[in-house]
């Protein structure tokens, strides 16, 4: 989907379809997803919800999730990895802006992350300064300050965040990123994606590094993937970090052999995305106890 449709879509989100209920808007965000990607979509019971995807979507449109707000601004998260787990975990923080305009390109490393801290896939990662149009940039960046991803998801979330935009430093490029699935406080399974950028994979292993012979969305990938040395160490920050909520997915990354936290995902794929085979849908929904 190109940036015009994007947009396009935000407005009419935005604009027009905030009169649907949650409940059916939710389904008809479904339906085309699932039609988008390839998948045959089957409406979501979300009175008696039995798979992850329709449990995650039941939870996703309670309005009392405005109280996760503060978990989810990219922003704000990191008060709380710093009480949790300590700040050495946290990447290197080189910027916070209220506007595009007070991004001084000058001044930053010739690699670095920009990421908008009010939504999901609003990121900008600049491998090379002198490749990057600092205008195209920064028009891009407006558009998402003046975004609210509450209208494009029905995820309270983020309602309510302050729009800002964070600057990162580069850790590396196209490192594995390792997304565990958290239920009660206990990690149950952890999301390997690779080539993201090119070829996207992913794999799933439980926590005794075990394949798992399912995917979300992405096909599954032929590629091995070692286990982590350091994956007791991961699965205990989890733990940590996961122990509030009854479901967080907790996004870290590995980088000469050191743990960075990424971000705390309430609402992986926005509740949309197809497990193949769909039994697996219904295997994580039994971890689910909403």
């Amino acid at each position: 989907m190109n940036d015009k449709i994007r947009h396009l879509w935000y407005l009419l989100c935005r604009y027009v379809f905030v009169i649907i209920p949650d409940r059916l808007f939710v389904q008809i965000t479904a339906l085309i997803t699932y039609s988008r990607l390839g998948f045959p979509y089957k409406p979501y019971n979300l009175s008696k919800p039995v798979s992850f995807n329709e449990k995650i979507t039941k939870f996703k449109i309670n309005p009392c999730n405005i109280d996760l707000s503060s978990y989810a601004d990219k922003i704000e998260v990191r008060k709380y990895i710093k009480s949790k787990i300590g700040e050495e975990y946290l990447v290197p923080l080189l910027g916070i802006y209220k506007s595009a305009n007070e991004i001084d390109f000058e001044t930053l490393p010739q690699k670095f992350v920009l990421k908008a801290n009010h939504g999901s896939g609003w990121n900008i990662i600049c491998e090379d300064k002198n490749k990057l149009d600092f205008n195209e940039t920064r028009r891009k960046l407006v558009k998402w300050l003046n975004y609210n991803a509450f209208y494009l998801s029905r995820e309270y979330q983020y309602k309510y965040i302050t729009p800002a935009i964070i600057c990162e430093k580069m850790i590396g490029v196209n490192i594995y990123d390792y997304k565990f699935f958290c239920f009660n406080g206990e990690p149950k399974i952890v999301q390997v994606d690779i080539d993201r950028f090119t070829n996207h994979r992913r794999a799933f292993f439980n926590m005794e590094w075990e394949k798992q012979a399912y995917s979300i969305r992405y096909p599954i990938s032929e590629r091995e993937v070692d286990k982590p040395i350091q994956l007791k160490d991961m699965i205990e920050i989890c733990r940590k970090l996961s122990s509030p909520f009854s479901f967080v997915r907790v996004d870290l990354y590995l980088h000469h052999s050191r743990i960075y936290f990424g971000e705390l995902t309430f609402i992986p794929g926005g509740g949309n995305e197809p497990f193949n085979p769909v039994e697996a849908d219904y295997s994580f929904g039994k971890l689910f106890i909403i």
